[in-house]
């Protein structure tokens, strides 16, 4: 016995057909029930991106995806051209963004608030194309916005138009598992809702389908047959649900993470920098705390997490700074820091170009031993200025070949790997920092004093109140500032710099509170308004609770994450010092104090303001601060790399077009020539609700398809081919075979624009 079909369940003669006395209105009952099905779909995407909050001051995203879906709708009924359609629904939708961005821009008259989103864009696009740094939310929400509208009306019109269930989720089935990807521990009842919906609506539109052929075919059938097939959908999908529940899951093997990792690492090294004009998104996975590719920018909020960061073996003595550096940036804007510098090969064991002669006892070289955790594989730690690397390494430099930014490693380095790192560290004396003089070279001059042109001359004016009478004289103006900065409170929920403002000037004047990145920017910007050369470092503090009691070894964490300024001085070098008050003052030691000669004609020491009155122990910090009480865990990570999402989208697209080959091309192989071109014919066709009947001769298939398919008029040549070859075991000639090539081309681009509802050329 044969399994029924719908076909043997309702067919019957066409003159038997009874008249048609169905239910019908202005919107049929049936389109009510698809767009119901169309909705629960996409705004169970849509409810998961609004939850996930990936922007401050994200609009409701309800209402725009809601008229989308009914644009998408009313305008697939229209039948007039597609090409005058869809310009109207963009210009519609981008409407409704504009009444939307409107709504979330603060104050004023429209006029104001549209000059607002128009310079806010503007400036983000300068950041974009000139290697800037932003952190603006508008931009991404105009993109969610978009999407949202582009999204929903693709949706609808897929299927109310093209009749077309896989394009109509698409769009919304892609937004939610990319969402969903980086909210790590949550089960998301949104995509059990999207699975059942989606499966509702294939099926949905399977019936539909056929209920329109037999329609055509006046072929009676149920009135409500729709819902009694929906009835059983809802239960197979239900089945399918809990079947898929207990399948293992991919995400959870480190194994297979590592493996992704590996496969998207060259995409993602050269798509990272651009996450730069994204610092507004908020991370929902730990990352790392400044984790954005020759930028530092200034997030606003963050929570340093219990992420694994780096584990080191060092031994550090108490006139160290106890930082464990990554790299230093050297130009400032009012978003963040950048750096800019050329990449030069350093082999391994080679040391870098050396620097100025030095001050006796200065410096001394430090060398650690580093196991790379946490995904800290893109640069080479190091205590102190890097010098030499057991690692092939392209030393990142300015103009000077001794002004090393960064080491960064050749080859990709994996959790769990170690290496060796030689560093050059600052111990000078209190008076050989005294001493030291404003003789600059003038690279340093040129790249570490350097201020933008809208810099508020306000900061420079605190400065100079700050550092008091000590001109001339660097290090107490540094002493000076550092100490004032301490004053400022630990807050990592600080909020981001309102646009057009610059974050030093909010940070000193409106906010007066924030973390390690304000305020070591605060410190080196002040002292660069009053001449200093200096400039900004990350990397981690090094907590001597952190140290393993028996190895030795120090495993730092993200919550470990610092920056510090960096001060140059003549003879000395670059000098480290601690402006945030949750970390000591690095101390200096006091020697016998140093009889600097007096060239005449130049003032005495006495006479630049290091005589009488002025203690240098005060600013040499002798006894170390204790560390100030952590701040209790108050905000979310922000800045995650939305180009990151880019990537994982661009490999599933890859993944998908390589399986779509597969199965196309599957089954073709150890065919002839003829065989394979009709294959594909049969298959193509199937796209065009025009698949051939069992039934049908090869002839009367081919036809068929010169009567309903416009331009295929060369079918019944590929149906001869194929009959000759299958039937006559004749091989084609070489000619024939070129034949049957340029009549495939042509048949084939006749059933795609048959599948996708084109008009022939």
């Amino acid at each position: 016995m044969r399994e029924a079909n719908w076909d043997d369940i309702f067919q019957k003669k066409r003159d038997e057909a009874p008249e048609d006395d169905r239910l019908s209105s202005i919107i049929p009952w049936e389109d009510w029930l698809t767009f119901a099905i169309v909705t629960i779909a996409f705004l169970a995407s849509i409810s998961s991106i609004q939850g996930a909050n990936w922007v401050d001051g994200l609009p409701n995203l309800y209402p725009l995806g809601f008229a989308g879906l009914i644009a998408g709708y009313a305008l697939s009924r229209v039948r007039v051209n597609e090409l005058l359609i869809h310009p109207f629904a963009l210009a519609l939708g981008a409407v409704l963004i504009y009444l939307q961005l409107l709504a979330v821009t603060d104050g004023g008259p429209i006029t104001d608030r549209t000059t607002q989103i128009v310079d806010r864009m503007r400036a983000w696009w300068t950041a974009l194309t000139m290697d800037g740094i932003s952190t603006d939310g508008l931009p991404v929400i105009i993109m969610l916005l978009v999407l949202t509208w582009l999204g929903a009306y693709i949706s609808s019109w897929a299927v109310f138009r093209w009749r077309n269930a896989w394009i109509a989720l698409g769009p919304s089935g892609f937004a939610l598992m990319w969402n969903i990807s980086f909210i790590p521990g949550q089960f998301s009842y949104a995509v059990v809702v999207f699975c059942f919906a989606a499966v509702l609506l294939v099926m949905r539109l399977h019936v539909a389908e056929k209920q329109k052929q037999w329609t055509d075919d006046k072929i009676a059938y149920p009135e409500f047959m729709s819902l009694s097939v929906l009835h059983a959908t809802f239960w197979v999908a239900l089945g399918l649900l809990i079947v898929a529940w207990f399948l293992p899951l991919a995400h959870r093997s480190e194994s297979a993470q590592e493996r992704w990792e590996d496969f998207t690492a060259p995409v993602t090294r050269h798509l990272t920098p651009l996450s730069r004009v994204f610092v507004s998104v908020n991370a929902k996975k730990p990352i790392n705390v400044h984790n954005f590719e020759d930028a530092l920018p200034f997030q606003g909020k963050i929570n340093p997490s219990d992420r694994e960061a780096v584990e080191l073996n060092v031994e550090l003595s108490p006139e160290m700074a106890a930082f464990l550096r990554e790299q230093s940036f050297d130009e400032y804007t009012s978003s963040g820091w950048k750096v800019n510098v050329n990449g030069v090969p350093l082999p391994a064991g080679e040391e870098t170009a050396p620097g100025e002669p030095e001050l006796e006892g200065a410096r001394q070289e430090v060398t650690i031993n580093v196991t790379v955790e946490g995904g800290n594989n893109e640069r080479l730690f190091s205590v102190g200025q890097p010098i030499v690397s057991d690692q092939v390494a392209d030393a990142r430099v300015g103009e000077n070949p001794a002004d090393v930014s960064s080491l960064d490693p050749e080859g990709r380095l994996r959790n769990g790997d170690t290496y060796t790192v030689t560093g050059s560290v600052a111990i000078p004396s209190v008076e050989q920092l005294a001493f030291a003089g404003t003789e600059y070279p003038q690279w340093v001059i040129d790249r570490y004093t350097a201020l933008p042109e809208d810099f508020p001359d306000r900061v420079r004016l605190k400065a100079e109140e700050v550092a008091g009478g000590s001109v001339g004289t660097p290090y107490l103006q540094a002493g000076r500032i550092e100490q004032y900065l301490r004053t400022f409170p630990i807050d990592y929920d600080v909020p981001e710099t309102p646009p057009g403002q610059d974050t030093v000037d909010f940070f000193l004047f409106d906010l007066q509170r924030g973390y390690f990145d304000y305020h070591a920017s605060a410190m080196a910007m002040m002292l660069r308004t009053l001449g200093v050369p200096s400039r900004v470092a990350t990397g981690y503090a090094i907590d001597p609770l952190a140290q393993d009691g028996v190895t030795g070894a120090y495993s730092l964490t993200q919550k470990e994450a610092y920056a510090w300024p960096e001060v140059y001085f003549p003879g000395i070098g670059w000098v480290e010092f601690s402006p945030t008050p949750d970390q000591p003052v690095i101390p200096r030691r006091i020697e016998t104090p140093i009889e600097e000669p007096v060239v005449p004609g130049e003032e005495s020491p006495s006479e630049r303001g290091l005589g009488d009155g002025l203690d240098l122990g005060d600013i040499a910090g002798e006894e170390r601060l204790q560390p100030a009480a952590p701040i209790a865990d108050t905000g979310s990570d922000s800045g995650f790399p939305l180009m990151i999402a880019l990537i994982a989208i661009g490999a599933v697209v890859a993944v998908v077009l390589v399986g779509a080959r597969f199965a196309w091309s599957y089954g073709l192989g150890g065919l002839s020539q003829p065989a394979q071109v009709w294959e594909k014919t049969a298959r193509l066709a199937r796209f065009t609700n025009a698949a051939p009947q069992t039934s049908e001769t090869p002839r009367e298939f081919a036809a068929r398809l010169q009567r309903d398919v416009p331009g295929a008029d060369a079918a019944g040549y590929v149906a001869a081919r194929y009959e000759t070859d299958r039937f006559g075991h004749k091989p084609l000639t070489e000619d024939e075979e070129e034949k049957l090539e340029s009549a495939w081309a042509s048949l084939r681009n006749a059933l795609v624009r048959k599948a996708l509802r084109l008009k022939p050329r």
